[in-house]
């Protein structure tokens, strides 16, 4: 399906991973894109882009008028992986999400749809190796998965006012990644890492793929206030996904069981370095203590029927393409 030529999407987070992979493939589809940028001369991955800037921040209501009348779409992708404050993820998350939210409400009212990119970490690991579903409780670990359930609460509040969408992806990687990245980078130094405590589960979700999702979201009529999992429709354990890791990668590496204890306090120590450098860590202890859980399994059923979504790559096929990307690109 290609755009009529008339669909005008605002994507929100467009400098970032998901963002810039989402506003690649929805220019090659024929949309008239607008990304709302905070610093129109840090563009990252966007620079070359054919799309339409607007400067503003989600964090500055009265920045958003402009951006977020006459659009047609608005896919609000902007948010924290990481944070120096568990505060942070609140501001950012939750309330960017608010404010975006009343300003479609208040200046876009005919707004034709709202899709929230949210993440697995809202509902929580599965307590028993079920895959989850959107029917079941939220149980969130952490306060970046606080965050996204209240910003999903928010957006589903005004289900009756225009369509909203939410795309709940589990564990995103690929290239331009920063967070996941950390993993390649210590297994090209021949080093794995892992909490002791039993074999532990995900499903991975190939960056390519979730553009698809959300271009899937974008353009299918699905009931307002759907939400969907969005990953490969395959668990993982933790030694399947570090023997395809070292395969694709063709590096060798000694895997180094570490007690949940000294995992915290390793967690702790970059949390201490973060506040000092001010630039936050992928690792922390809520990071741990997300890696500690054993099952982070979803049900991609929905998606698939509803949006028509499956994933292409498989984990051995994402993993190739990012480690070419980052040795390509002088990362490794």
């Amino acid at each position: 399906m290609q755009s009529s030529g008339r669909d005008s999407v605002l994507v929100t987070g467009g400098t970032g991973l998901v963002g810039s992979h989402l506003v690649e493939l929805l220019v090659e589809k024929g949309f008239a894109v607008t990304c709302l940028v905070r610093e129109p001369d840090r563009l990252r991955w966007l620079a070359g882009q054919q799309v339409d800037l607007a400067k503003g921040d989600c964090l500055e209501p009265g920045s958003l008028r402009t951006a977020v009348q006459n659009k047609s779409i608005l896919i609000h992708v902007a948010g924290l992986t990481k944070a120096r404050h568990p505060r942070d993820y609140y501001e950012v998350n939750h309330v960017g999400t608010r404010n975006l939210l009343a300003a479609c409400s208040q200046y876009n009212p005919g707004l034709q749809k709202f899709i929230l990119v949210s993440s697995l970490a809202a509902i929580g690991p599965s307590p028993d190796g079920r895959p989850l579903t959107d029917r079941d409780p939220a149980g969130p670990v952490s306060d970046y998965g606080r965050s996204k359930l209240l910003a999903e609460e928010e957006t589903l509040r005004y289900r009756d006012r225009f369509p909203v969408v939410i795309l709940r992806p589990s564990a995103v990687y690929g290239p331009r990644d920063t967070d996941m990245y950390e993993l390649f980078r210590w297994a090209a130094r021949g080093l794995t890492l892992e909490i002791a405590g039993g074999e532990r589960y995900i499903k991975p979700c190939f960056v390519k793929d979730l553009a698809e999702a959300l271009y899937l979201a974008a353009v299918r009529q699905v009931a307002s206030g759907s939400i969907y999992f969005i990953a490969e429709d395959r668990a993982y354990s933790w030694q399947e996904f570090r023997q395809a890791l070292l395969a694709t990668g063709g590096v060798k590496a000694r895997n180094l069981t570490v007690p949940y204890a000294i995992a915290y306090f390793i967690g702790y120590l970059q949390e201490a370095a973060g506040l000092i450098t001010g630039k936050p860590s992928i690792t922390s202890r809520q990071k741990v203590l997300e890696a500690a859980q054993k099952y982070w399994t979803c049900d991609c059923s929905k998606s698939e029927r509803e949006l028509g979504f499956a994933s292409r790559y498989t984990l051995a096929e994402g993993l190739e393409v990012t480690w070419k990307w980052y040795r390509e690109k002088g990362w490794l």
